[in-house]
């Protein structure tokens, strides 16, 4: 497998370019806060120097999450649909064909 990943530094902002796009952050070495090159907003915690680092995001990913959350209030819908009940009595369909007396 072969990434390409390229860091361009400029004091507290750092630009990254890899194969799926352009990303952003600033911050300080061991905490920094940024915005991934899908779009979602990040949080980044680590000890610096030894590449042990942790990442929260802050926001759910626009085309899954939101549309999860959304519907975690909201109660199922069934596509079954049930019978309407009606207020007169029908004989068995057997009578109804003539099958049995």
């Amino acid at each position: 497998m072969l990434i390409f990943r390229k860091i361009f530094n400029f004091g507290p902002f750092r630009t990254s370019v890899s194969k799926s796009g352009v990303g952003f952050s600033w911050g300080l070495p061991g905490l920094r806060f940024g915005v991934s090159p899908n779009g979602r907003k990040y949080i980044s915690v680590g000890i610096p120097g030894t590449g042990l680092y942790m990442i929260k995001y802050l926001d759910t990913f626009p085309n899954n999450n939101n549309q999860n959350s959304n519907n975690n209030n909201q109660k199922p819908i069934s596509n079954i649909q049930k019978p309407k009940s009606n207020s007169k009595v029908t004989e068995p369909w057997w009578k109804q064909k003539n099958l049995m007396d």
